[in-house]
């Protein structure tokens, strides 16, 4: 599964900062590789897998917080 999971899971795939509008084929088995843009993370603007995780995993319930078309505050009172 290299879809986002919406939160669902505690990897890159669910978290908010998983930015598929920055994003790369990793080919057959890899899947997407996508930017983390979460700013206090070791991934901070590298391209990771949907597997990868870090300590900075912030719950992506409503999305990534740069998908177009959404509300760019929806995550602002939560840490």
């Amino acid at each position: 599964m290299f879809h986002r999971t919406y939160g669902e899971t505690k990897d890159c795939k669910g978290c908010r900062f998983w930015s598929e509008m920055l994003a790369q084929a990793g080919g057959d088995i890899e899947g997407v590789y996508a930017m983390c843009i979460n700013s206090k993370s070791y991934f901070s603007g590298k391209y990771t897998s949907a597997e990868s995780n870090c300590k900075e995993w912030a719950d992506g319930h409503d999305g990534a917080v740069d998908e177009p078309g959404s509300d760019p505050l929806r995550y602002e009172d939560q840490s």
